[in-house]
């Protein structure tokens, strides 16, 4: 059985630029060395397979996740998109969280904002090594992208 989502286990975000033109996929590594905003999971977590893929969020649950992330990060409203048909979840002590995929907005990405904050895009071929749990979905993400 699988716990429910504990009050206090806030969604995390994957975030990625995808350039319209040169289809060049970037996503976003904190200062921590962690790819998901905004923070990272605890060491002792673990991806939940399949349990909700296919699962699509609400309008309003998108728009909620959104000002949430944009708040998080500082960053002006519109500048990320929240997908609707990605959700995936880790389980760590005591609850399971809600992964989600938001997606930078602008022509280019908003290297110089991001870099203020300690952060940086990285192709995905860049980001090995790191939690295993941020790698798996990482994977998600780029299987869900490529099949966008």
């Amino acid at each position: 059985m699988t716990p429910r989502p504990a009050a206090d286990a806030e969604p995390r975000f994957l975030l990625y630029h995808l350039h319209p033109v040169s289809s060049r996929l970037l996503f976003l590594r904190h200062a921590s060395g962690s790819v998901l905003s905004p923070r990272p999971l605890p060491f002792l977590s673990s991806p939940i397979e399949d349990e909700d893929e296919g699962q699509v969020l609400p309008p309003v649950q998108q728009l909620k996740l959104g000002m949430q992330i944009h708040a998080g990060l500082g960053l002006e409203p519109g500048t990320l998109l929240v997908e609707r048909e990605f959700l995936r979840r880790a389980e760590i002590p005591r609850a399971v969280v809600n992964i989600h995929l938001a997606r930078f907005l602008a022509l280019d990405p908003p290297h110089h904002e991001i870099r203020l904050q300690g952060g940086e895009f990285r192709p995905l071929t860049e980001l090995h090594g790191g939690h295993p749990v941020e790698m798996t979905m990482l994977r998600w993400a780029y299987e869900f992208l490529l099949g966008s």
